[in-house]
């Protein structure tokens, strides 16, 4: 028998839209059993232990979930993507930017950047901005993988690449979201 007291209600959608509204995102993309794959899992790890991270910040790891990364950035009016991707640079290189409608990662654009997940970032991220449900403010952080394979654990130099990509990406939450918690 279930004790009633105990159950908690989701809250409706328009709720849940306007709590992420006045949030930020921080999601991580890929797979921690192929390589180095795993990273932005990683990385999330690395930002949820440091006391710098500020209030009003979401971390979420996104697993692999192509299209669906679109739904996952609805509603939150800022985000920060982080994942391995193919840049043709050495191994633990990383790279960020962000997009905007003059530099929009289309699926066609994959000679730029690669996910390791085929197109589907570039996918997801195209049909966001079709149906009009992306952040206003979206910035990618890339990591040059080493090794993308079955194996769990990440690259010596992917690995060594994380304290930077946290640096950067605290840089950017704390000169938006204001002093650390």
């Amino acid at each position: 028998m279930l004790n009633s007291s105990k159950l908690v209600q989701a809250d409706p959608p328009d709720v849940q839209q306007a709590h992420r509204r006045a949030r930020t995102l921080v999601l991580a993309l890929g797979n921690p059993l192929r390589g180095d794959d795993g990273v932005g899992i990683a990385v999330i790890n690395a930002l949820e232990a440091n006391p710098r991270l500020p209030k009003g910040v979401d971390l979420i790891d996104g697993g692999t979930p192509g299209v669906d990364t679109s739904l996952l950035l609805h509603g939150y009016h800022r985000a920060i993507i982080v994942d391995a991707a193919e840049m043709g640079l050495l191994p633990g290189t990383w790279a960020q930017f962000v997009l905007n409608d003059n530099a929009f990662l289309k699926p066609n654009d994959v000679d730029q950047l690669i996910s390791v997940h085929s197109a589907g970032l570039a996918e997801a991220l195209e049909l966001g901005y079709t149906l009009d449900i992306l952040p206003d403010d979206i910035t990618i952080c890339g990591i040059q993988p080493s090794t993308i394979g079955w194996s769990s654990g990440l690259s010596n130099p992917v690995q060594e690449a994380i304290p930077a990509v946290c640096s950067a990406i605290l840089e950017i939450l704390n000169r938006v979201e204001g002093s650390p918690s």
